[in-house]
């Protein structure tokens, strides 16, 4: 909700994001969709203005492969995600077992298919749209054994479609508890808000003062939280699921800045008469009353 709404971008946001670039900044995407590959990202129309490398986009499985990466991980894994996220796996030299294959037909060999695998060594769930039966019942048989690391992408409850009338579909979230309800076991997180993810944040996009990174959300429990998680001055724009007051509720989900639509930013200013000041009065001036908002 802060570029785009499914598939159509939020107006004079990408245009918002290139004009902070020419202030000097560098822009990344943090993502908690790993449905679509980062090829997909940066050479769609919203992002391919502002020249972004695939290293500038960040999701889920970029953090869950650093992860695995990181603590040698070397044995087969089940994974519940999308495809381009399996092409990102194998390209990455991570083993996959195959997907349970069910008979509707024969019971004997749909029991079979999701007992325990002895050789997963790791249960991944990201966002599929496949998501079926077969697969939650596989991954809590593996998840028995306590050595089977259990690894998470976004845990959203709902995915915004269309901001007005405001449309909202189910996300991966109920599913993924209902992982965890019957395994007994909670999840290594990698998406937003997780440590995991600030840790790759910290490693791979050159941040070096954390104070001086302006992290821009349309969640409460996902964008704001992670950036108060990571010390970032956080910016919440109206055009996603959750509301100002909502965000408000809680001292790590409440923003610093609040603006209607990441495209109001620069609304009233031409680039080059930009600067530092001039954005913080805009935001301001978007608040209630015309004030910043405090934590």
């Amino acid at each position: 909700g802060v570029l785009w709404q499914l598939n159509k971008p939020v107006k004079g946001a990408s245009e918002s994001l290139k004009t902070l670039q020419k202030l000097g900044k560098q822009v990344y995407l943090i993502t908690n969709n790993s449905t679509k590959t980062s090829e997909n990202f940066y050479k769609s129309p919203q992002c391919i203005s502002l020249n972004l490398s695939s290293d500038h986009i960040v999701n889920p499985m970029k953090s869950i492969i650093w992860y695995l990466k990181k603590i040698d991980f070397r044995d087969e894994a089940f994974a519940i995600v999308s495809s381009a996220c399996r092409k990102n796996f194998t390209e990455a030299g991570i083993r996959l077992t195959e997907q349970p294959n069910i008979s509707e037909t024969d019971p004997s060999v749909t029991v079979k298919e999701v007992l325990d695998r002895p050789s997963v060594k790791a249960v991944i769930v990201d966002f599929d749209v496949n998501w079926n039966w077969s697969m939650l019942a596989l991954a809590i048989s593996c998840l028995e054994r306590k050595d089977v690391l259990y690894i998470a992408g976004p845990t959203d409850d709902w995915l915004q479609v269309q901001l007005s009338p405001q449309i909202k579909i189910l996300g991966p979230g109920p599913l993924l508890n209902v992982i965890s309800a019957q395994s007994g076991r909670q999840p290594i997180s990698c998406a937003k808000p997780s440590q995991n993810l600030k840790d790759y944040i910290i490693d791979k996009c050159n941040v070096t003062n954390l104070k001086r990174c302006l992290f821009i959300g349309d969640t409460a429990n996902q964008d704001m939280k992670f950036a108060s998680m990571c010390g970032f001055i956080k910016l919440f724009v109206g055009t996603g699921c959750d509301t100002l007051e909502q965000a408000q509720k809680e001292d790590d989900t409440c923003p610093d800045y609040y603006i209607s639509s990441l495209g109001q930013l620069f609304s009233d200013l031409t680039i080059q008469n930009v600067n530092v000041s001039s954005i913080t009065k805009i935001v301001d001036s978007s608040c209630p009353d015309g004030e910043k908002i405090n934590n």
